[in-house]
């Protein structure tokens, strides 16, 4: 099997994996009822650690590209009109500093609703999942390591809970211009600790089932990171 070099300096490892295999996907070099490689095989190809290749498989499943089976198998289906979405979206924008305050305006007017929604409609294996998250990204805080990865993920399972799919569809779609924000918001150690605390006070509202306190939170939440953008 042939190696491929991943550009460590640009995209994120994940998105640009799933950008391959959905390419081999598109071009039929995987076929509709196909079972994909495993992780260990895509792994060792990409030349990664199993997680960026398993955060990949999770993104092109919630598209309907891929669907899990038997274990650890992964079937290929047939791609939707949200993996076109994903092929053409928001990676052709110029990510600039008026992008992202753009951006977080639109998550203003989104998440605080699918946070008040998941303190409604969350399952006890959505919560259970928002909690182990939260847990891993306590010890990327505590131990001074970047959590970037960690608040993409709390927020986007977070949307998934609110049992709205539009709202979960575009958190997906604008996925990459959040990781660029969330390198901006988060540089620093004093502000990863406070974002991870924010985290922890709406997964308690959502935990009660405090649709106001949830909402209000999460509002509280998208302000603060939002002031921590550059502006020009």
């Amino acid at each position: 099997m042939s190696k491929i070099e991943l550009d460590r300096n640009n995209k994120t490892l994940y998105g640009q994996i799933a950008d391959i295999l959905r390419e081999r996907i598109m071009s039929g070099e995987f076929k509709p009822g196909d079972i994909l490689p495993s992780e260990r095989e895509l792994a060792e190809e990409m030349q990664v650690s199993r997680i960026p290749v398993r955060e990949a498989m999770k993104s092109l499943e919630y598209l309907g590209v891929v669907k899990p089976i038997r274990g650890k198998s992964v079937l290929v289906q047939t791609a939707d009109f949200s993996n076109i979405l994903k092929v053409v979206g928001p990676l052709v924008t110029t990510i600039t500093p008026q992008i992202l305050l753009n951006l977080f305006d639109f998550r203003l007017a989104i998440e605080p609703y699918g946070a008040a929604q998941a303190a409604k409609l969350a399952t006890e294996a959505e919560i259970k999942a928002l909690q182990e998250i939260l847990e891993v990204q306590k010890t990327a805080v505590e131990n001074n390591q970047m959590s970037e990865e960690m608040s993409f993920e709390f927020h986007l399972r977070l949307m998934q809970a609110s049992h709205n799919e539009v709202i979960a569809t575009v958190s997906l779609f604008f996925s990459e211009l959040q990781r660029q924000s969330r390198h901006l918001t988060l540089w620093n150690k004093v502000r990863r600790e406070d974002a991870y605390c924010e985290h922890k006070k709406v997964f308690e509202a959502i935990k009660n089932h405090d649709s106001e306190l949830a909402f209000q939170i999460m509002k509280n939440h998208l302000l603060e990171a939002k002031e921590q953008l550059p502006r020009e």
